[in-house]
């Protein structure tokens, strides 16, 4: 059977498929550049989509030429890796749309959604490098499952995008029913092979469309002032007064003021207030309220949001809320009564503006107590032409009161610096003096120093002096105790040599004394002969 167009060999057989990556990588490529033509937030999660999808785009068209070249693994895994790096575009694309419509939704659905189709394409090339040569991919079991899921994934979105959002986008939707058509088409049509041709040709029908929607998204917002319809040219007149005073407030307060003045003189609102509510607090504050009968602003007001779930809850997801019955809301305008001290409440109005990220949000309350006007679409559409403008007055009345408070913070930072420098100048010339008193001081203690130093030079040289007198007659002192050494030693000759000959004179005695005694016997022997003798004769 023909294939569709006979357009399989220019989509999918290199290198007539280059035409095809160059005009995704073009579109691609031309709608990121739009896109930077804008600050606007919303347009961050368009740029981080078209991002990723350039890039897979990219990845796939180097996967391409290396198959092109003839590595067999990446021949059998390339058509799997196609289906799957175009789901992943596909997925951070509606994830981008949403993103767009509120700043609140997350980060993880799209990077769980890729997480969890990577790993599943890792597990399932395993399996398919095996089976890969023998079968073709297109109508295949796992084909069957990536183009179910994306259908699902495709139809679950729009109806989620339209049911919240109710958004008027054209290239939205002609970018979810191509996608669809195609994958839709794939599944009734014959195609043999390994790539989904169909699918293919809706990719090269709806990525051109990616340049109109982020030029869409990138456009220059509407002007502040809208020309009125009303036949009252007075009426115009104020009302272009009272938007022009909104230049002219200095401060946070008075330019809320000078916004609701205007707005429900270009409204015709009985009250007009600005709701400034943080979502994980339980309570919201009534700004700046203008009552145009009385032509007086009334006082901050506190609502709890308990007390009004269902005005907060169509606040919270960014809904607006029109109640024209009695019928309707009895519990918060019965709330809303109580809490302004008005009698009644009439008809109201609800419309959220746009969030910027970090800040409050805040909405519109129109109340008609007096006249009990009836808000209808024109009244949305009014607000709709200058819904961009208002976020953006009140993210300056924001701003204001932040470099108001930072010009007083500065201010008083700058009092206590001037305090400082004056104390840091006193106590500068204060420490001039002190230091010319110490200059003085150090000149003193130098010449006296000086002085000292040279008494002491001369001490010094006089203690050499006596220093070399004291050497010298250490000298000739010891000559001298050399001496007495000598003489010593000679004593001490002497004194053992008088010793000695004590002890020789002692023995001397004694022998003497022995001699005596000797001598003495021998003498008494001697007359005792003698007297024997002569008494013998």
């Amino acid at each position: 059977m023909i294939n569709i167009l006979e357009i399989d060999p220019v989509l999918t057989v290199f290198p007539y498929a280059l035409l095809y990556y160059a005009l995704l990588l073009v579109s691609s490529g031309l709608a990121l550049l739009a896109t930077y033509r804008s600050t606007e937030a919303n347009n961050r999660s368009l740029q981080t989509a078209l991002v990723i999808i350039f890039v897979s785009q990219l990845v796939l068209l180097t996967f391409n030429l290396l198959a092109y070249q003839g590595f067999q693994p990446v021949q059998t895994l390339f058509p799997f890796a196609h289906r799957l790096l175009n789901l992943v575009c596909l997925i951070w694309l509606i994830w981008a749309l949403f993103r767009s419509r509120d700043q609140d939704f997350s980060y993880l659905p799209p990077i769980a959604l890729t997480i969890a189709l990577l790993i599943a394409g890792v597990l399932f090339s395993l399996w398919w490098l095996s089976d890969g040569l023998s079968q073709e991919l297109n109508h295949s079991l796992m084909d069957y499952v990536l183009v179910g899921f994306t259908l699902v994934l495709i139809l679950v979105s729009a109806i989620v995008f339209y049911v919240r959002y109710r958004s008027r986008i054209v290239e939205a939707w002609l970018i979810l029913a191509i996608a669809a058509a195609g994958f839709i088409l794939y599944l009734l049509l014959p195609s043999p092979g390994n790539m989904p041709a169909v699918v293919m040709l809706s990719q090269v029908i709806y990525y051109p469309l990616l340049i109109n929607l982020a030029y869409h998204k990138a456009q220059p917002e509407a002007e502040l002032a809208q020309p009125m319809t009303e036949p009252n040219d007075q009426l115009r007149v104020n009302i272009a007064n009272a938007f022009l005073e909104i230049s002219l407030q200095p401060s946070q307060v008075q330019l809320e003021k000078a916004l609701t003045h205007s707005l429900s003189l270009y409204l015709m609102a009985d009250l007009l207030s600005l709701i400034s509510y943080e979502p994980d607090t339980s309570q919201a504050t009534l700004k700046s309220t203008y009552d145009l009968i009385r032509e007086d602003h009334l006082g901050d007001i506190v609502l709890t949001t308990n007390q009004m779930p269902v005005l907060f809850e169509k606040f919270a997801d960014g809904e607006t809320l029109l109640s024209n019955r009695e019928s309707e809301l009895n519990s918060e305008k019965n709330y809303l009564m109580s809490a302004s001290g008005y009698n009644q409440i009439g008809n109201l109005l609800l419309y959220p503006l746009n969030q910027t990220p970090k800040q409050p949000r805040w909405a519109l309350l129109g109340l008609s107590p007096y006249t009990n006007k009836v808000w209808g679409l024109e009244d949305l559409q009014r607000l709709d032409r200058l819904k961009e403008n208002l976020s953006r007055v009140l993210d300056k009345a924001g701003h204001l009161e932040q470099d108001a408070r930072q010009i007083g913070d500065l201010q008083s930072e700058l009092l206590q610096k001037e305090s400082l420098l004056s104390q840091l100048s006193t106590s500068y010339a204060e420490s001039l003096v002190e230091l010319q008193g110490l200059n003085d001081d150090l000149q003193q203690t130098h010449t006296a120093w000086a002085e000292e130093v040279n008494l002491w030079i001369q001490r010094q040289k006089e203690l050499e002096t006596e220093l070399d007198t004291l050497q010298q007659t250490i000298k000739e002192n010891q000559e001298r105790i050399a001496e007495v050494n000598t003489l010593r030693y000679q004593k001490k000759q002497l004194e053992e040599t008088i010793a000695r000959n004590a002890e020789k004179t002692t023995q001397l005695k004694k022998t003497i004394d022995q001699a005596s005694l000797l001598l003495q016997k021998l003498t008494d022997q001697d007359e005792t002969g003698d007297q024997a003798e002569e008494s013998k004769g």
